[in-house]
């Protein structure tokens, strides 16, 4: 809007009606200090959409969610929507911080003690009533002639039953309900679930009563069992789900993940922050608070604690590079606008003494033969690869001829294994072969990774089949797969080496 344009106070509230950023923005500069990010106008658009009576949204650590559910309580106080408000905390003190935000949302005391108005109380005509305390309210709305209550309660408290005046709650908010604490036993999560799930949830007032009637929970997920997961699978919540890094970005390897609040969470500060988490070995603490993945171990096949790590690689062994790659895009891909989706992973491996070490690693994304090839042939020479493992079927056979006659014009040649074998020894199955391979070492501590290799770290973290991406570790699969023969290890570094071996002693030559 131009800032010479100026509008009458009744423009500026119809305005405020449909644009809640603007309102926000408006009556609370305070709150909504720094450019809003994209997703919170999803979040707005769930919350004062009247056709989702139920909204469980599940939103990162620090993503506002506090702040948005005290301004859209506001904004149905403001606009007459609501007339008896239940606001349930994680404790009552939580609750009541926000039922004293409301407070001073309205009134204000000044010199003398005397409550008076906010230009925000004023312009909708807003004032206390006979109740004015910390965790309840009577603010009375002058254009409607009607009182609305507000009551702040803790998760443990009596909230069975609400209702002022005949009126049963219009809104039911819970804002970060479940913690740590309370989510720590199957019996407390399930006595929470049957609390806000049943007894609150059946508490709403109904729609013959209440047409626009909400109950809205903003959690960070905490558990794979809390009250968000469980009514993400039921058909009667609309479920939206908003992590740290942009819907585009949020399943790529870490270094092209973007941050979905710039402004507020600088894309190189998150990245930092997850290097440290896997650093720390809390990347499922990182995935949970900020990515809202819940990384269940008993759900996952490969358990992040079975990983080792070094510092630095030992020599010898065997070194073999493996090749993931993008087949080119189907017609119907190119229809749908699925180009470009999937990842390429190059994975180089090396055995020493039945130790599996991931020396390095490359991914790109989308079909490109040129960079598949340059990048093989790089990877190859720079770690002296004994071998390039492919897959002899489909497009890889495409590959393989590609990487043969780059090697015609290099001049440099490596040998490239068909591991077909192996993936009809495993039913020719990716999740398969990926969870065959790997857990047998894994499992009794023989794969080693740096810490610095975040998107294997990560994939290997929060694989479960069909979740994500699998790319590099199907690219590992096929690398270690090639060389869990012991045998090839066994003559690189035995039998290649002659050093202390008696020379036999020379008598004569043939007859």
């Amino acid at each position: 809007m131009d800032a010479q344009t100026k509008i009458s106070l009744g423009e500026l509230v119809r305005l405020c009606a449909v644009d809640s950023d603007l309102y926000a923005r408006y009556f609370f500069p305070k709150a909504a200090r720094q450019i809003s990010p994209p997703f919170l106008k999803e979040v707005w658009y769930d919350l004062e959409n009247p056709a989702s009576r139920f909204v469980n949204l599940r939103v990162f650590r620090g993503g506002s969610k506090t702040t948005t559910l005290r301004l859209f309580t506001s904004k149905r106080i403001a606009y007459g929507i609501s007339r008896t408000i239940l606001y349930i905390g994680a404790s009552e003190a939580h609750a009541t911080r926000s039922v004293r935000w409301l407070q001073r949302a309205i009134a204000r005391r000044d010199l003398t003690g005397a409550n008076t108005q906010t230009p925000f109380a004023q312009t909708f005509d807003l004032r206390p009533g006979v109740k004015w305390s910390e965790t309840e309210l009577e603010v009375y709305h002058g254009i409607e002639e009607t009182p609305i209550w507000v009551l702040g309660v803790g998760i443990t408290g009596n909230i069975r039953g609400i209702n002022f005046d005949d009126y049963r709650p219009d809104l039911i908010v819970c804002d970060d309900v479940v913690t740590d604490e309370n989510a720590a036993t199957t019996e407390q999560r399930e006595k929470i679930i049957d609390l806000v799930l049943g007894a609150v949830m059946n508490s709403l007032a109904p729609s013959a009563d209440a047409p626009n009637a909400k109950m809205a929970i903003l959690q960070t997920p905490i558990n794979s069992e809390d009250i968000s997961a469980l009514a993400s699978k039921s058909p009667s919540w609309k479920t939206s789900t908003f992590g740290c890094w942009t819907e585009q970005s949020k399943d790529f390897p870490l270094e092209f993940q973007k941050s979905v609040w710039e402004e507020r969470y600088p894309t190189e500060e998150l990245q930092k922050q997850k290097q440290a988490a896997i650093a720390l070995n809390k990347l499922s603490t990182f995935l949970r608070e900020m990515e809202c993945k819940i990384t269940a171990p008993e759900l996952c096949p490969l358990k992040a604690d079975w990983l080792q790590y070094y510092d630095e690689l030992p020599r010898g062994g065997m070194t073999v590079l493996a090749i993931d790659p993008v087949p080119p895009p189907s017609d119907v891909a190119l229809a749908k606008g699925l180009s470009g989706r999937d990842w390429e992973a190059q994975t180089v491996w090396r055995r020493v003494k039945g130790e599996y070490y991931l020396v390095d690693l490359a991914v790109n994304r989308g079909h490109e033969p040129n960079w598949s090839v340059t990048t093989a042939m790089e990877l190859a020479l720079r770690h002296g690869c004994a071998r390039i493992v492919v897959e002899s079927i489909a497009y890889q056979r495409t590959l393989e001829w590609l990487l043969k006659k780059e090697m015609q014009r290099r001049g440099i040649y490596f040998v490239i294994t068909d591991t077909s074998e192996i993936s009809k020894r495993t039913s020719r199955s990716k999740h398969t072969r990926i969870v065959n391979v790997l857990s047998g070492p894994a499992s009794q501590r023989h794969i080693h990774v740096r810490k610095s290799h975040t998107a294997f770290i990560t994939q290997w973290t929060e694989y479960r089949p069909g979740i994500g991406h699998d790319d590099i570790l199907d690219s590992s699969s096929l690398a270690i797969g090639s060389i869990v023969n012991p045998f090839l290890e066994l003559a690189v570094d035995e039998y290649g080496d002659d050093t202390g071996v008696e020379k036999v002693k020379f008598n004569r030559g043939c007859p």
